[in-house]
């Protein structure tokens, strides 16, 4: 009897630790610092988000299961074969904010695919972000009448049915828009926002403001390659079912 007892606590604490383990490792998610929010400065939210919570990336594949459904039903991975660079990291970035005069929960998905492991990310990539709004920011843009915005970069409006409009702004001169998106800082263990340009594009589809930009190192204008970007945009995500 005397040996009875420990025996039982222990083998209480060794339960009690495997549940705890298990139930913090059930989703995979981990929160990190952070408080930024990434947005288009083009077409921008009317109403900044709160509660902005991240955390930490992981490979696209891992990331995939733990994603709220509304997410989770949207995504198609990416065909790499058809990026215009090879592929060397794959990370996703989940974000949970609240929006709204409710302060509904809400989630973004960033999709990173890159050719350089290395900090910062200023070439060769191609990122995906989704973010979840009940408003649409691009419901009253009006394509300008010359086809560029307002640094005289070239802006494609092009409707594909009755809901959505894809918008697609190409770098043509030296002076563009701003181009935000995370990186994980593994030292501070903190997600920061990197600053700095790219070809991008944008549309809304049933409470998923979509916005995809691209940039690969090269200053020359090739039609093909736009194209060809588009496309990919088009089958990855326009393809979705619903």
């Amino acid at each position: 009897m005397r040996n009875f007892r420990p025996k039982v606590v222990c083998s209480l604490a060794v339960s009690l630790f495997l549940l705890l383990v298990g139930c913090s490792s059930s989703t995979g998610l981990v929160k990190a610092s952070g408080e930024v929010f990434a947005q288009s400065e083009i077409h921008r939210l009317t109403q900044d988000p709160e509660n902005v919570t991240h955390y930490r990336p992981m490979r696209i594949q891992e990331m995939t299961p733990q994603l709220p459904s509304s997410l989770q039903s949207r995504i198609k991975l990416v065909d790499k074969t058809k990026l215009p660079f090879p592929v060397e990291k794959e990370m996703a970035y989940l974000v949970s904010f609240s929006s709204g005069p409710e302060k509904e929960m809400r989630h973004q998905l960033q999709l990173t695919y890159a050719q350089d492991n290395e900090a910062p990310i200023t070439e060769n990539f191609f990122i995906v972000r989704m973010t979840e709004t009940d408003e649409n920011p691009l419901a009253h843009v009006k394509p300008s009448a010359s086809g560029l915005d307002s640094f005289g970069n070239v802006m494609r409006v092009e409707p594909l049915t009755d809901d959505i409009t894809f918008y697609h702004h190409i770098i043509t001169t030296n002076s563009s828009y701003v181009y935000n998106f995370y990186k994980y800082d593994d030292e501070n263990q903190a997600v920061n926002l990197i600053v700095t340009n790219a070809h991008e594009m944008e549309f809304y589809d049933q409470g998923i403001l979509y916005h995809l930009a691209y940039h690969t190192g090269s200053t020359q204008l090739d039609p093909t390659l736009h194209d060809q970007m588009v496309a990919l945009a088009k089958d990855s995500f326009l393809s979705v079912p619903k």
